[in-house]
């Protein structure tokens, strides 16, 4: 009888630390992928979520700029790395995810300074997707706003929004289209140009 018990107090501290063994697992997710496109470049990107017992999860990001046109001596320019955190609510029985975050940019991207600065840029943002069996949206919205204003320092400030509705073929397919904005704002060294649309692109994706 002693036997029996002793062997049913060990599977139950096994089935307890495979419990939780298995609740650690959830907590974490880590994703990294490369990206290319006319404002980053060819960019790699890292992503992070943290699941909390509350009703949202924590998020974390770090994208690296790597636009050679961006970053040219010439024009006193940097590659700029972009790290943030926020946070994901889930809506619509997690169909519908909102994830409002505050980024950091350090280089001198945004302000042309003599040498790269940490913190040259606070970040607000917001990216936002739905997925069900027939719609498959995303969208992203930003705002960086230099925060390197001075008498000696040439700063601008930049807006970007993308946007991606589109229709579930297959598990793997979405077709549908995709729309994106750039644009520079606050320039404090054009006193005619304070805002200028770097591009805007409408068109169809895969």
């Amino acid at each position: 009888m002693k036997k029996i018990a002793i062997l049913i107090f060990a599977l139950c501290i096994q089935y307890t630390f495979a419990q939780e063994e298995e609740k650690k697992e959830k907590k974490a997710k880590f994703a990294t992928k490369i990206i290319q496109n006319s404002v980053a470049g060819f960019s790699p990107i890292f992503f992070g979520s943290f699941e909390t017992n509350k009703n949202f999860d924590i998020t974390i990001y770090s994208v690296f700029w790597t636009n050679t046109s961006f970053g040219t001596i010439e024009s006193g320019g940097d590659q700029l790395l972009e790290t943030g955190v926020g946070l994901v609510f889930k809506l619509a029985g997690g169909d519908w995810i909102v994830n409002p975050g505050i980024g950091f940019a350090h280089g001198k991207f945004l302000s042309h300074t003599s040498g790269t600065q940490i913190g040259e840029a606070i970040i607000p943002n917001t990216y936002t997707a739905y997925h069900d069996d027939i719609f498959d949206i995303e969208a992203y919205i930003a705002y960086y706003k230099s925060m390197r204003d001075g008498d000696a320092t040439s700063s601008r400030d930049l807006f970007l929004f993308w946007a991606a509705p589109g229709f579930n073929v297959s598990k793997r397919i979405v077709l549908g289209g995709f729309f994106e904005e750039l644009a520079f704002m606050n320039l404090e060294n054009d006193d005619v140009n304070k805002n200028i649309q770097v591009y805007r692109y409408l068109g169809g994706s895969v």
